[in-house]
């Protein structure tokens, strides 16, 4: 306790100020996330010393965390993979009216997460050390597969569909090199997909990318499909603090989920809110209103999410263990400053190590003050017109894929992915699941193919996988996860007599499930012919995914509705929309050839001079080139001139 005072040094608040802001503006960018974000102010922190530079780099990862809820609030633009249950009912509160109030939730929900992820840190991390090296390949496949069933429950619409996308999210995340056989596979031949698709290009080509593009589809209409009116659906402050503590169930559900997650090394922090998110549902008494602006969905999502950040720093620093990606960038930051984490941390540099957890605590404090003190001009972001937030949109959609790795391609998975889900949207398929899919594919492999190796050297696999405390009750959970799901879609579903009908065959739905399938079970086929290490997983999946689509034709066959969409819903409204859509998104893949500011401007152009040329609203051409010019200016000074990214500038040609 006696370096507790060194926090309340007028230097150390100042930097934890900084960060936490800092951290809440790169979380809210999208593309931008905590662990690019920490990653990024690493080189800032070398003329620091060791305790102001982590209070830095922990107030980064605490503000970022807390700032992806922003955008998913506001846009339905999840700023960080963590953020994507936060869309579920922070973005239908946000249509309601109702953007304050989310995100007033959102904040206080946080700082709860975040104080109770911090108190297990400094109180209990030498027990929790030891529960996390419990952990091993089976243990972690079987909360991964417990990730993969939540799919079925964490959105609305059909539970097959939803299935589908998860499966379909899976198999991605087999693209490029195995971390277990460290072979390239599923390539087709590219260069670009060695290395894989990377988790922010995709999380941008769900979310980001699509909306952009619905909210140009919805111009003629003149319905602003982002905005929210701030102005209704007002609360005091005091009734979002009582919100949140007349919900204990739901706090406390995602605080001990998100400590949880946060504590086993290889879990996947980011699949931290989406657990508890399910878990609150399924404790819920009405069920109903999750995902129509549920504030409990809210309350669970940010509490787990902050809650993570101090527990994945548990075994960071007694084990040298990492419990998230952004806490593996963060022993980074540790040993560049000569620390080196383990037993020995908290007695060759207690000061260090202590003012820094201290300083953590302080920032959940900090963090109260500032995110409430940001609302009320970060409301005002649901303002702008749509055809001037649909390039904004597109221009972060850009930036953000290409600095995760500089490279191109991750644009181009950026525009694919976000055209293909824009389209899919539209017969009722749903982002969540294939990004869920995609975030625990990789996870659920590995620790199945480790397990399957320590399992044959101890004998037998199958009893590996089902022997031991955590893999029973883990089991069980699924278990009883699915069997939950297929009982309420059993009660959900209308009664309707169903009568199977051979001319539907020719039907277009059941044409195309057909072709999906005979697709799948092609590529059943062709992996034959990859190793054993390979292919199992992937096959699994794929007859899976063949099983579902099998349900799915069957459903087409009947006569009442196929889960087709009317004509009306799949035309574009006007053929003037189809060609701005079209337009934006062949810049979108021009950056190399135009420059990355060049096609910035021409990006905020386009879409505002179209609605000026079809007279869907009133603007001026002197507001569209001046708004244009003015925020590629600043685009260019924060990112090349402040934190010299190395984007393409200028035209190839």
């Amino acid at each position: 306790m006696e370096f507790i005072w060194h926090v309340f040094e007028f230097y150390h608040i100042i930097i934890l100020v900084l960060g936490l802001f800092l951290g809440i503006l790169i979380g809210a960018l999208p593309g931008l996330t905590p662990t690019m974000g920490v990653a990024l102010m690493i080189p800032f922190t070398f003329s620091l010393g060791a305790a102001d530079g982590l209070i830095l780099l922990g107030g980064i990862y605490c503000g970022s965390v807390f700032g992806g809820s922003i955008p998913a609030i506001l846009f339905n633009v999840p700023g960080a993979p963590a953020s994507v249950a936060t869309t579920f009912d922070g973005y239908p509160m946000a249509q309601q009216g109702k953007a304050g109030k989310a995100l007033e939730l959102a904040v206080i929900s946080s700082v709860a997460g975040g104080l109770f992820g911090m108190f297990l840190l400094i109180f209990f991390a030498p027990f929790f050390t030891k529960f996390s090296l419990q952990f091993g390949p089976a243990e972690t496949f079987w909360i991964a597969v417990f990730g993969i069933t939540v799919i079925a429950a964490i959105s609305d619409g059909s539970v097959g569909k939803n299935l589908i996308g998860g499966a379909v999210g899976i198999l991605l995340s087999f693209i490029g090199i195995s971390t277990v056989t460290g072979t390239a596979r599923f390539t087709l031949g590219f260069d670009g997909l060695v290395g894989g698709l990377h988790i922010v290009a995709v999380l941008i080509g769900l979310f980001a990318f699509p909306q952009a593009l619905r909210l140009i589809e919805s111009l003629p209409r003149r319905e602003k499909l982002m905005r929210a009116d701030a102005s209704r659906g007002k609360s005091t402050l005091s009734q979002s603090f009582a919100d949140v503590f007349k919900r204990p169930k739901s706090v406390t559900i995602g605080s001990g989920i998100g400590a949880l997650i946060g504590i086993i090394p290889g879990a996947g922090g980011n699949i931290a809110s989406i657990l508890a998110y399910n878990e609150a549902k399924r404790f819920s008494k009405d069920k109903s209103r999750f995902g129509k602006g549920e504030a409990k969905g809210v309350i669970a999502a940010e509490s787990a999410n902050n809650a993570m950040v101090g527990a994945s720093l548990i075994p960071l620093l007694t084990l040298g263990i990492p419990g998230s990606p952004t806490a593996a960038i963060f022993l980074g930051g540790l040993l560049i400053h000569g620390i080196w984490p383990g037993r020995n941390l908290f007695i060759d540099n207690a000061e260090t190590a202590y003012v820094f957890l201290y300083s953590m605590v302080a920032a959940q404090f900090v963090l109260l003050f500032l995110g409430l003190l940001m609302i009320k001009y970060m409301t005002r972001l649901t303002s702008i017109p749509a055809y001037f937030m649909a390039p904004v949109i597109l221009s972060f959609s850009i930036i953000g894929a290409y600095t995760t790795q500089n490279s191109v391609f991750d644009i181009y998975t950026v525009v694919v992915i976000g055209c293909l889900m824009f389209l899919f949207q539209k017969f009722k398929f749903s982002p969540a699941p294939v990004a869920l899919g995609f975030i625990l594919g990789s996870i659920a492999e590995e620790g199945f193919l480790q397990g399957l190796q320590v399992g044959s050297a101890r004998g037998s696999s199958f009893f590996y996988f089902f022997s031991g405390g955590w893999n029973i009750a883990l089991f069980c959970l699924v278990v009883l996860t699915i069997a939950i799901s297929v009982v309420q879609g059993w009660k959900n579903k209308e009664k309707v007599t169903a009568r199977f009908s051979i001319k539907k065959i020719l039907s277009a739905a059941a044409l195309c499930w057909i072709a999906a399938g005979s697709l799948a079970a092609l590529s059943l086929l062709y992996l034959n012919s990859l190793v054993f290490e390979l292919r199992i997983f992937p096959q699994i999946i794929l007859f899976v995914l063949i099983v579902l689509i099998g349900a799915e034709v069957i459903k087409a066959l009947q006569d009442r509705e196929a889960g087709e969409i009317t004509s009306g819903e799949r035309r574009l409204s006007e053929r003037a929309v189809l060609i701005v859509i079209l337009i934006v998104t062949a810049v979108s893949l021009l950056t190399n050839v135009l420059g990355y500011y060049l096609q910035v401007f021409i990006l905020m152009v386009s879409v505002p001079l179209a609605v000026y040329l079809k007279k869907w609203n009133g603007i001026s051409i002197k507001k569209i080139f001046l708004l244009a010019v003015v925020f590629t200016l600043i685009l260019y000074v924060v990112f090349t001139l402040i934190l010299k990214v190395p984007l393409p500038v200028f035209p190839s040609w």
